[in-house]
């Protein structure tokens, strides 16, 4: 008799949820806040407060792009001690001593380097590069085509908006923006927004 293949649940109904679904082997459940309305998704669906009044066997992955509304779901998930395996892309290339954090995804294209980390719950978007030695931070979105160089330290809650690049060795806070385009040539403070080639600060947050 052949052994019944794990579920896979994927926390979200949007694009990023999609994607994520694109990389995994097994047909996956959907996991969204209400089911009424929900556009047709390429897998079954429940709702949130089916899932955790179950709390069903199998991994979970976060299948939602916004930074707040993923943290929020990823520390529900971990309360309720649920697995939260990283997400990688059969066509994403990870060096085999880099670290890929719970709940990280590296999506397709993407590189991530000799000894660098992903922090748990950071997205690694589509044909970006995280060259080696770098660090990302937990609860980071890097978008498509951003590229880190060699030694890249970068915080918590960061955004890096499409074909961003940061050259060698810099330092990145927490809580940085940084917009599409945009080269990083120095060092960051945190809670800022930064934009342009050579990029400048653009507005300090909160």
């Amino acid at each position: 008799m052949a052994k019944a293949m794990a579920k896979a649940f994927i926390f979200g109904g949007g694009g990023h949820a999609r994607v994520i679904a694109s990389f995994l082997d097994v047909a996956p459940v959907f996991v969204v806040r209400s089911l009424e309305g929900q556009p047709a998704l390429p897998g079954s669906v429940m709702s949130e407060d089916d899932y955790f009044r179950e709390l069903p066997s199998g991994d979970a992955y976060l299948g939602i792009g916004a930074n707040a509304a993923r943290q929020l779901c990823a520390s529900r998930l971990r309360e309720a001690k649920v697995n939260m395996p990283p997400c990688i892309a059969p066509t994403a290339f990870v060096a085999r001593d880099a670290e890929i954090e719970s709940g990280a995804v590296i999506a397709a294209g993407a590189v991530v380097g000799s000894r660098a980390l992903i922090g748990r719950d950071t997205i690694v978007n589509t044909l970006s590069s995280v060259d080696h030695d770098c660090v990302l931070g937990a609860l980071s979105q890097v978008t498509a085509g951003v590229t880190f160089g060699g030694g890249v330290k970068v915080g918590a809650n960061c955004f890096f908006g499409i074909k961003s690049a940061i050259v060698p060795n810099r330092t990145i806070g927490d809580n940085v923006q940084v917009m599409a385009g945009s080269l990083i040539t120095a060092d960051v403070e945190p809670n800022v927004v930064m934009g342009g080639n050579p990029a400048r600060l653009v507005k300090r947050i909160g």
